[in-house]
Parts: C-alpha cells; structure tokens; sequence
C-alpha cells in the first residue's frame, strides 16, 4: 500500500469513526478529491488558495486548471458545495408568503456571498408575496452591477409578478449600501409605481450578514 493510498485509508476511517466534523478542511477536501495519484491541496495551498472560501469563489473552470485538479475533480467539488448550500439555506417555499427580509436573505446569501463579481437578482411574488420565480438579471463586476429596470419589470409582466424583491451582493462582503446602491433602488421603485409592481425590498448580502434596505428606512 502506498503512503497516499494509507493516508487516505485513514482519513475515511476517522470519518467513520469520529465524523467529518473531525476533520480539517484539507482532509475533507483530500476525501472529495484525492482518488487518483495527483494530489489535492495540503493546508499549506490551501491558505495559499484563501481558504475554502477562496477555492470555492473560483469557477469550475478555475478551478480545473490548478495543478492535480482536472474538470472532474472540479466539478465534484462545486456540486458537494452546492448540496452544502441547499441543505443550509433550502430555497424558500412557494407556497409560502415572504413575510420578512430574513425569509429568503439567509438563501440569498448561501448562494452569492462566495461569488467573485457583484450578480443582481429579482425575486418574483404572486398576489400573496409567495416566490413565483428567481431571475438573475444581469453579472457585473468587483465592485458595480448595472441593472436596466426594463428588464426586471418586463419579467414581473410576463410571469404575472405584481410584487417584487430585489437582491444583489457584494463581494468585498460588506452589505453596507453605496451610493449608487441606493440610487438604483429609487430609480426602481419609481419605475414600479409607474406599472404597478411593488418593491417590496431591497437586499445586499455578503460573506459579513446582510442589510434590508426597506428595514433600514432606506426606501
């Protein structure tokens, strides 16, 4: 038996006999990704990396051109993330009024906070504020995510929305709105009321929590 080949052997029996919990973020990373000769990040590159946050910002094709990695290894642990997130953070259920910011923040934040560029979400509601569709609007960058209110708008009409949520995130991970943050939201709410489409909120999530621009008096 090789040295890798018994060091993995020990790894999956620790996690059998202790729990995963048990195991540090390089060993739980070798048990996803270490089946054949190439090897997968030690703690050291792994730090290197930014942690588990910094190697899960990166996208599968990112993360396919790291040394000893390859689109299937890639692939696995992208798909063992987003499990992760379903199981934290389910999406919210349809059948079930939005009541509060919280209701669907916690879901949006699982799902945008590792994101590298800034992604505009609008949460769609049906007559009773229960979720009819989630769309991502438009990408951006580090730091700006312009939006086209039309856009947004245009998919409340079409799906029959009269209400709507929106959410974006910020990378840097502080939720504090900018400037411009707070100018898109006006313009969207104007634009609303034009149609007839509430905005009911306005959402930024981050890696640090998130702010409620309706809680927070800021719309």
């Amino acid at each position: 038996m090789t040295p890798k080949k018994f060091e993995l052997s020990c790894l999956r029996q620790r996690c059998c006999l202790q729990g995963a919990h048990v195991l540090s973020d390089a060993e739980l990373l070798a048990l996803l990704t270490a089946w054949d000769s190439k090897p997968s990040p030690d703690a050291h590159s792994l730090a290197q990396l930014g942690g588990l946050h910094g190697l899960l910002r990166r996208e599968a094709l990112q993360l396919a051109k790291l040394p000893g990695w390859g689109k299937v290894k890639a692939c696995t642990l992208k798909a063992a993330a987003e499990l992760g997130k379903r199981l934290a953070a389910p999406e919210p259920p349809a059948d079930k009024p939005i009541h509060s910011p919280s209701d669907v923040a916690h879901w949006f934040r699982c799902r945008l906070q590792d994101k590298e560029r800034e992604c505009f979400h609008a949460l769609l509601l049906d007559s009773r504020n229960r979720p009819l569709r989630d769309l991502q609007v438009t990408e951006g960058t580090w730091t700006s995510c312009p939006v086209d209110p039309k856009v947004v708008f245009s998919a409340c009409l079409r799906h029959g929305a009269p209400a709507v949520i929106l959410v974006h995130n910020h990378p840097s991970g502080d939720p504090t709105p900018s400037r411009d943050d707070l100018e898109l939201t006006d313009r969207m709410l104007r634009a609303g009321k034009v149609i007839g489409v509430r905005v009911l909120d306005h959402l930024i999530v981050g890696r640090e929590g998130f702010i409620s621009l309706s809680e927070s008096g800021l719309m």
